[in-house]
């Protein structure tokens, strides 16, 4: 039998653990830096919420979810098709480096 601990993925508060880390640093900023009002309070609690169920709800879906749409901004949208009938062929790559 294989532990739980092996296969869950580590969630704090039912989130990722970095959504959280920014969650409580945009809270914290905006009621530390902005000022100590309770209109600033509120919009932290209001912000913390909701930011907070959306992100639990998002991790319910696929723990990993965040990860991948930061990973998936490195990548284009769309590749156009280069090949043509007499089109040149592609470069070939060595797949070991040559010495220097």
């Amino acid at each position: 039998m294989i532990h739980p601990s092996l296969y869950r993925p580590v969630l704090f508060a039912g989130a990722e653990p970095a959504v959280v880390v920014l969650e409580v640093s945009t809270a914290f900023a905006l009621v530390f830096l902005v000022g100590f009002h309770l209109v600033t309070v509120l919009l932290a609690a209001f912000y913390v919420g909701a930011v907070h169920t959306t992100m639990v709800w998002v991790a319910s879906q696929d723990a990993h979810m965040t990860a991948l749409y930061v990973r998936s901004l490195a990548h284009r949208d769309h590749y156009p098709a280069l090949a043509a009938v007499n089109g040149p062929p592609p470069r070939v790559r060595p797949s070991i480096p040559p010495a220097r």
